[in-house]
């Protein structure tokens, strides 16, 4: 089964990360079928090629959660949001009374 995910690259404490299609059972840093695109958290950017995304998607590769969300604030397509959940987060204040 192919798996769209993130593969990381760049040096140490400045990650840089590709998306790529990959066999499920392979590592992503290697044999990757094709790069998607790329996601760089340090400064949140996107670079996706979301039609690819999509076509891979149709023929059967599954994305991981946190691809998935990328692509969605990426595009604000629908299509992208059945992959993953919003979790609810409950915050509680810094000085509560106990």
């Amino acid at each position: 089964m192919l798996k769209i995910r993130l593969a990381r690259t760049g040096r140490s404490k400045r990650p840089f990360y590709k998306i790529v299609v990959t066999e499920h059972s392979k590592p992503a840093n290697t044999g990757f079928k094709s790069v998607l695109g790329w996601y760089n958290p340090m400064e949140h950017k996107v670079e996706a090629d979301l039609e690819k995304a999509k076509k891979h998607i149709n023929n059967g590769a599954k994305p991981s959660e946190r691809v998935a969300k990328i692509l969605y604030n990426v595009s604000n397509d629908e299509f992208f949001a059945k992959f993953f959940s919003y979790k609810e987060r409950k915050r509680t204040k810094k000085n509560e009374d106990k």
